[in-house]
């Protein structure tokens, strides 16, 4: 079993995923050695070469881009673009407090399902079918 497939076998066990990226150079695992904040949204992070006969090390940013389920506890100082699928429920949700949209779909099903009656006012086993 060579290094990387011990890498791999490793990162099986582990609970949690571990962002990796390879090397520039030799293509190689870099791991993380070191992260600090930059922001609440950004860190930044030290990565090192598992390589050690390439030695590189060099740091890169992990950064929150957009929200694809809003928080049920926001932070006020906190302030990313929505995902385009919430904008298109958003919207919706404001369409229909503005418009009662809702109740007028509820109104449309009801209507679809209401039963009708082709053969008079009788049941349908109380006269002869219509002519």
């Amino acid at each position: 079993m060579n290094a990387r497939q011990q890498d791999q076998a490793a990162d099986a066990n582990n609970r949690y995923m571990r962002i990796t990226i390879d090397c520039p150079h030799c293509g190689s695992r870099c791991v993380a050695c070191d992260s600090r904040a930059m922001s609440k949204t950004m860190r930044e992070i030290t990565y090192r070469c598992r390589n050690w006969r390439c030695g590189f090390t060099g740091v890169a940013t992990l950064e929150f881009q957009r929200v694809l389920v809003l928080s049920s506890i926001p932070a006020a100082d906190v302030s990313l673009p929505l995902s385009r699928h919430i904008k298109r429920g958003q919207l919706a949700l404001q369409l229909a407090d503005e418009g009662n949209v809702a109740d007028d779909e509820a109104a449309y099903a009801a209507n679809l399902h209401a039963p009708t009656n082709d053969w008079g006012t009788g049941g349908a086993m109380s006269g002869a079918p219509p002519d």
